[in-house]
C-alpha cells in the first residue's frame, strides 16, 4: 500500500474486516493506544480471526489474560477455549464477579 504521501505502508492484515483500511502498523500503534476500547477492539479483532501462530506477532499472553473479560469473543466456544489455554500456560483469567460489567469500556 501507498499513502498520497508516497510512503509505502505494510499490508493489510487478513483477520482485520473488509470495510477497514489499515496496515500492520496501525494496528500495532493501536495496540499501544492509550484508549481502551481501541485496544481492546483490536485485540478482539486478532483472538477472534488472526490463526493461533499469528497472534502472537502482536499480542503476550499476559496481554490476553489482563483483558480476557474485556474482549469481545465471537462465540462462548472461542472464549472458553481461550480460558482453558490461558489455564495451561500457567495465565489463569482472573474471576470476574460480573463478566458483562467488566466489558463496559469508559
Amino acid at each position: 500500500m501507498v499513502n498520497p504521501n508516497g510512503i509505502i505502508k505494510t499490508k493489510k492484515p487478513y483477520f482485520i474486516w473488509w470495510d477497514q483500511d489499515v496496515t500492520e502498523d496501525d494496528v500495532r500503534e493501536a495496540l499501544k493506544s492509550d484508549n481502551l476500547y481501541t485496544r481492546i477492539t483490536y485485540m478482539s479483532y486478532i483472538l477472534n480471526d488472526a490463526e493461533f501462530e499469528d497472534i502472537w506477532k502482536f499480542l503476550k499472553v499476559k496481554d490476553v489474560q489482563e483483558n480476557f473479560w474485556r474482549i469481545r469473543w465471537r462465540t462462548a466456544t472461542i472464549q472458553n477455549q481461550w480460558q482453558q489455554l490461558l489455564t495451561l500456560l500457567g495465565y489463569p483469567p482472573n474471576e470476574c464477579a460480573d463478566p458483562r460489567a467488566a466489558r463496559i469500556l469508559i
